[in-house]
């Protein structure tokens, strides 16, 4: 049986991952890491140009956030506020050599702690098939809808699911 919420990251040892917001007091080089970060994971193994990112618009208030491991930039994510109640997860990359260590369960939880603080109710993704067993593991479900199809991603095998649950 699959372990979910509190009892999935009770399993994981996650001591010694700072997640940090990233906002105005941040520096450039921090926000620049960031999108250095979720281009190496996301879209250079896909062959995609290194500024891929700006043609995902984003639309709403974003929320950033970093993991660090011992200073060292580990994973990190970007979700965008699309309503007074939903956010929604537009990427989340762990380094390779960080994954399977707690970082992105570090990462959901900062997340889904911040957006209940600020009234939130729901989060949902767009998940990559390669990633809906992760976030799976951390209570999310089917949502509603037809999950898009993207042809720079299809001719690589990745299809996508709809993801959602409520913020506890």
């Amino acid at each position: 049986m699959p372990l979910h919420g509190e009892q999935f990251i009770n399993k994981l040892d996650i001591k010694g991952i700072d997640v940090i917001a990233i906002d105005e007091s941040s520096s450039d080089i921090e926000i620049s890491q960031l999108y250095d970060l979720l281009w190496e994971v996301l879209w250079k193994p896909l062959d995609l140009p290194k500024n891929i990112q700006k043609s995902f618009k984003l639309d709403g208030e974003s929320l950033e956030l970093i993991a660090r491991s011992k200073g060292v930039l580990v994973g990190g994510l970007v979700a965008v506020w699309n309503s007074e109640r939903d956010v929604e997860i537009r990427h989340i990359a762990v380094k390779p050599d960080s994954q399977k260590q707690g970082v992105g369960v570090r990462l959901i939880y900062a997340l889904l702690e911040r957006i209940s603080n600020q009234g939130g109710v729901r989060i949902y993704t767009i998940a990559r098939n390669t990633s809906a067993p992760f976030f799976r593991k951390l209570g999310f479900q089917t949502a509603p809808g037809i999950p898009p199809e993207h042809p720079l991603f299809k001719i690589h095998g990745i299809t996508f699911e709809l993801l959602e649950r409520n913020v506890d």
